[in-house]
């Protein structure tokens, strides 16, 4: 029996598995919640793979370390998360959400496609490979975090304190995270932008007060905070001296790449409701290989419904900068700081740095890329090799501090509506990542060797 035949006769039970990791509330942040996973997750380590298994205490939520030994010296690290969103109006979802609910060739739930289907299709195409051939041909080690959506605060910390004992003699590590292409193929990922983020709150008083009675005497905070975006924005460019250093020109971005990558302008434009579509080379050009300055939450004054004739005296705005290249997270921020210095040091403008992610590249040679790529072609029938992923996931602990190549391999569905409402895995879309895991640790040890 091959890896496809087996997954097809176990899928009802495969997902109920998925079924009961669904049912768990592990919210992000909610530590009592998130124990729940644990426990599950444990559970699943031990009886299906009978992995030796480490609950790690952090500064936050647990992280999981499971280890299921192979018959060399070469390992595997796979990376995901068992922590969720919480799933936000619960009016807006056609089902509920801490229930999978399977309708239409998708199975609907929060957390389902972020990342715990994910992470489920990982572990049951390592159990596959092993109910078929008994012994893995290599070490597999499974890092599973719990503070993912909370920007992994704590995984780097952790991962240094491991490096040399549970972690220790990893080859490569393996990130099931993210969505598939568009075009539907699966998907090998060479690097993810980074991510600095942070809020200002500007502030002009201690209380709202009265129109009528304090205008143009209190200053308006939303007005102040407008200001103080204007000195740090212009004409659509960051002002901050170093923020540019480090971005690649276009002699460096990888065009043989790009070319080879699936492009629909229709389809672009009606997923994000534009009028025009920038050209293919322009279009992967700025999602991976150009930074962002994004204004993501902007709050003031008397944002319910009716009309509130009051001055706001506290404005905040939330920041998050996508970077690429050799982009450096420290001289942007002492930029900010200096850039804000005279308000910061008042008490007018509050700074809280929410994200500090470094930009990641693989260090993989080519052809291991390749051989990569045609595990995944043989598992799904085709694969688009994508340069950087235009999100970002914490690759730098693996390239940075275990200091071991890395790629991503998504399994969800590029509509997966992760972080959003009637979040979604399709049933196409799980079987197949369950195909491509039992792929992955059945011919990996052929490519990652002790020699790069």
């Amino acid at each position: 029996m091959d890896n496809k035949q087996f997954i097809s006769t176990h899928l009802a039970e495969f997902e109920a598995r998925l079924a009961q990791l669904v049912s768990l509330k592990t919210v992000s942040g909610d530590v009592k919640q998130l124990r729940s996973g644990v426990t599950y997750l444990v559970d699943c380590f031990k009886q299906l793979l009978q992995a030796q298994v480490t609950v790690v205490k952090t500064g936050g939520a647990p992280a999981i370390v499971a280890r299921i030994n192979g018959t060399s010296d070469q390992t595997v690290l796979f990376y995901g998360h068992y922590d969720t969103m919480a799933p936000g109006d619960l009016a807006a979802w056609a089902s509920e959400p801490f229930k999978m609910t399977k309708r239409d060739g998708r199975f609907y739930g929060r957390g389902i496609g972020d990342n715990k289907g994910q992470l489920m299709a990982q572990i049951l195409g390592v159990y596959t490979y092993l109910q078929i051939h008994e012994q893995l041909p290599l070490n597999v080690i499974f890092m599973v975090e719990g503070e993912e959506e909370q920007g992994s605060v704590h995984l780097a910390a952790t991962v240094d304190q491991l490096k040399s004992t549970l972690l220790a003699a990893v080859d490569l590590a393996v990130v099931i995270d993210g969505s598939m292409s568009q075009s539907g193929q699966h998907v090998l990922r060479l690097g993810n932008r980074g991510l600095f983020g942070f809020e200002l709150t500007a502030l002009t008083g201690t209380v709202d007060n009265h129109s009528g009675n304090a205008g143009n005497i209190m200053p308006n905070a939303a007005v102040f905070l407008n200001q103080l975006l204007d000195r740090l924005v212009q004409h659509g460019q960051v002002q901050l001296p170093h923020f540019y250093n480090g971005v690649p020109t276009d002699a460096e971005i990888p065009w043989d790449l790009i070319g080879a990558l699936p492009f629909d302008a229709s389809a672009i434009a009606t997923q994000f409701g534009l009028a025009t579509v920038p050209t293919k080379y322009d279009y992967y050009r700025r999602l991976m290989f150009r930074p962002t300055f994004n204004l993501n939450s902007y709050q003031a004054g008397a944002a319910e419904s009716g009309f509130k004739t009051i001055i706001p005296h506290s404005a905040t705005a939330k920041i998050d900068c996508r970077l690429v290249g050799q982009q450096s997270i420290p001289a942007i921020e002492a930029d900010l700081r200096q850039a804000l210095a005279p308000e910061l040091a008042s008490g007018q403008v509050q700074l809280v740095i929410r994200g500090r992610i470094p930009v990641s590249v693989t260090t993989l040679p080519v052809a291991k890329i390749q051989a990569l790529a045609t595990m995944i072609k043989r598992a799904t029938g085709a694969v688009v090799i994508e340069p950087m992923m235009p999100g970002t996931v914490p690759n730098y602990v693996w390239t940075d501090i275990l200091k071991v190549p890395v790629v991503t391999i998504p399994y969800a569905n590029f509509d997966q509506h992760n972080h959003a409402p009637n979040e979604n895995l399709t049933e196409v879309a799980f079987q197949t990542g369950i195909q491509v895991a039992a792929e992955l640790v059945g011919h990996l040890q052929t490519v990652i060797g002790k020699t790069s």
